[in-house]
């Protein structure tokens, strides 16, 4: 007989794919995304450190769509980061959002 703990229903994420400085790619998963005066941003975890509990999100801005690729930064301006995040606190019910 199968233990009902085995049959944990795992959320499937959609990624975005970045490259680093150094010419590497590294994939994120995307767990939510808002609209802010007229921007678009994505809170998302590095895949592979997904189920690490200290696991730190990173805030994204939609920079740029071309026909094929969305391009994406970080967030660097405190204030915009601030006001994206607190919205992201605000809608989060599935994930936690810790501001330091």
């Amino acid at each position: 007989m199968a233990d009902i703990f085995d049959e944990v229903n795992e959320i499937e994420f959609e990624t975005v794919t970045m490259t680093a400085e150094d010419g590497s790619e590294v994939e994120f998963s995307i767990i939510d995304n808002v609209a802010c005066g007229g921007e678009r941003y994505l809170l998302v975890v590095e895949t592979e450190l997904m189920d690490d509990d200290e696991t730190e999100a990173l805030i994204l801005k939609e920079s740029s769509i071309n026909t094929d690729d969305v391009t994406y930064e970080l967030v660097e301006d405190d204030a915009e980061f601030d006001r994206v995040a607190d919205l992201f606190a605000q809608k989060g019910e599935d994930y936690e959002v810790e501001i330091d």
